[in-house]
């Protein structure tokens, strides 16, 4: 290589360099260059209404269900509603046929006079019939005893003066005998006479005119609820026969029923319930009287104020395979017009219940909290000017923010950075 091309390149080198040097230097004082990122932030904190809810899933049910049931043996005459239907207070729903009845009701009728009767009698016992012939056998025993000793005395005599035979006094003592001991029966008879009208045998005819006006009543009251009524504005279902089961037919016209059978169910529609089922684990937060607030799919838009109205003390058997579950019950207040058209008995239902709320409550970041032999501490100051000072704070409820702290005050805390692993 010659000393001309050796040359050349050497000054070429220094060129290259020159250049160089100032790209290095721009880059580093336009900030390119790595910097260390800072230990910790200074961040604001102030109180805020806090609530914690627990959802459920349920179901909207009717606050009243009853089964009607037939007052009485009979048929059915007419029936003027269809399962579904909806019904106000006081509508008919069907008819009873009362032919049955009322060969009853006139029997009931025939025990109630006879009855009634005997109570008089007795009420007038002392001058009935059987008192009558009682003291009639006693007046006659009397007379014939007394004839008959009137006579004894008169053949006593004669036959101490020689003029009758023996036997004649001996057959008139034998007579005496027998009438005083008639004399005796008549006073007997005479006394279970007069206490057949007294004591027990009163309180008898008493009770068994009451127990007969008592079933004549209670047939004619049955008889007064032939035209079966809705007892509240609802809706008719289908009448369970055993338990849960259902009849397996509506009913019709001309249907034997007996008395206590059932024959429609009516459920309200104005008044309803929310029921729904809690894990064991969530129970604990559940009390009576919380506030809850009830959505659904059927009835998007319409939210629904509720309160716990119970909660179930026995889990529900073979429910749940993560540990038992229980019934909760949600009272709602009575449904306006326009909710009723959109809420329908056995809707789905989402229950959100509010189980915690604090209205002066301070969340910060899981970061802010420092931990020294078990208690926590937040870095705090009132103002950015101020010193720093370690304040013992207690940790409460999680939430999608951070953690609440009881016991912090607004101002600034500082934050360490999360860490993200490499």
């Amino acid at each position: 290589m010659s000393s001309n091309t050796r040359r050349l390149i050497v000054c070429l080198t220094l060129v290259l360099v020159l250049i160089a040097a100032p790209i290095v230097t721009v880059k580093h004082s336009l900030g390119f260059a790595e910097t260390p990122k800072p230990d910790s932030q200074w961040v604001r904190i102030t109180s805020q209404p806090l609530e914690i809810h627990l959802g459920l899933a349920g179901h909207i049910a009717p606050e009243t269900q009853v089964t009607v049931t037939s007052p009485f043996d009979g048929s059915v005459e007419r029936v003027q509603v269809v399962e579904g239907q909806r019904v106000e207070q006081g509508q008919t729903l069907l008819v009873l046929e009362t032919t049955q009845i009322d060969v009853l009701i006139r029997q009931a009728l025939a025990d109630v006079l006879k009855a009634r009767r005997a109570v008089k009698d007795l009420e007038q016992w002392e001058g009935s019939q059987d008192m009558g012939r009682a003291r009639r056998a006693v007046a006659t025993a009397r007379l014939s005893l007394n004839d008959t000793q009137q006579k004894l005395r008169e053949t006593r005599t004669l036959l101490a003066r020689g003029i009758v035979a023996r036997t004649e006094v001996d057959s008139l003592e034998q007579q005496a005998k027998l009438q005083q001991l008639d004399f005796i029966s008549a006073q007997a008879e005479l006394a279970a006479a007069l206490s057949r009208g007294r004591g027990e045998n009163v309180q008898l005819a008493d009770m068994e005119l009451a127990n007969a006006t008592a079933r004549y009543d209670a047939l004619v009251t049955a008889r007064g609820q032939r035209n079966i009524t809705a007892s509240f504005a609802g809706v008719t279902t289908r009448a369970p026969v055993t338990g849960s089961a259902q009849r397996s037919e509506p009913l019709q016209a001309g249907e034997k029923v007996s008395q206590g059978e059932s024959l429609l169910g009516l459920s309200s529609v104005e008044h309803v319930k929310a029921i729904a089922k809690v894990n064991e684990v969530d129970i604990d937060q559940l009390r009576d009287a919380q506030a809850v607030e009830i959505t659904g799919d059927g009835f998007e838009g319409v939210t629904l104020q509720g309160s716990i109205e119970s909660v179930g003390v026995q889990g529900l058997i073979g429910d749940s395979q993560d540990g038992a579950n229980y019934e909760v019950v949600v009272s709602i207040p009575a449904l306006k017009s326009d909710q009723q058209a959109r809420v329908r008995l056995g809707m789905s239902a989402r229950l959100s219940i509010v189980v915690y709320r604090n209205d002066h409550a301070i969340v910060v970041p899981v970061t802010a909290v420092s931990t020294v032999n078990g208690k926590s501490y937040l870095t705090y100051r009132k103002t950015p000017d101020q010193v720093a000072t370690q304040l013992p704070i207690t940790i409460g409820h999680a939430t999608a923010a951070g953690i609440e702290v009881l016991g912090a005050r607004e101002g600034f805390i500082r934050v360490k950075p999360e860490t993200t692993p490499n």
